[in-house]
């Protein structure tokens, strides 16, 4: 038996399934039985969650509270950040957020901080 997992984003509680419908419904309520998939946890990719819109500009706040540097700019179709003249954030138009540059220990703090505004299922 498969406990989903469960947390909040904000106000919301949130889980991830990976199942199938067995096709069989409980007779009380209608509802459909799911199955864990034989190869979920093979398959599974992670799913990221925000409360709200991350934005440059704060993820900008943060790691300048951490000591480093970094310049905001916007370009047509997406905005980044370049931290340190290393270590580049780019948010595309659609809120896809990459982050780009040699692996070093700047490329590690930026990206835990970038993955702190976000929930992962």
């Amino acid at each position: 038996n498969i406990e989903p997992y469960e947390a909040k984003v904000g106000d919301c509680s949130v889980s991830l399934l990976d199942s199938v419908a067995t096709g069989q419904k409980v007779a009380a309520d209608g509802s459909i039985v799911l199955a864990p998939r034989g190869d979920a946890k093979q398959n599974r990719t992670n799913v990221m969650l925000s409360h709200g819109d991350v934005l440059l500009t704060d993820l900008r706040a943060e790691v300048i509270a951490q000591g480093m540097k970094a310049e905001y700019s916007a370009h047509a179709g997406y905005s980044q950040l370049v931290v340190n003249g290393r270590v580049v954030v780019r948010k595309e138009q659609g809120g896809q957020i990459n982050v780009e540059g040699p692996l070093c220990e700047d490329f590690f703090k930026v990206r835990s901080v970038v993955c702190g505004r976000y929930l992962v299922l």
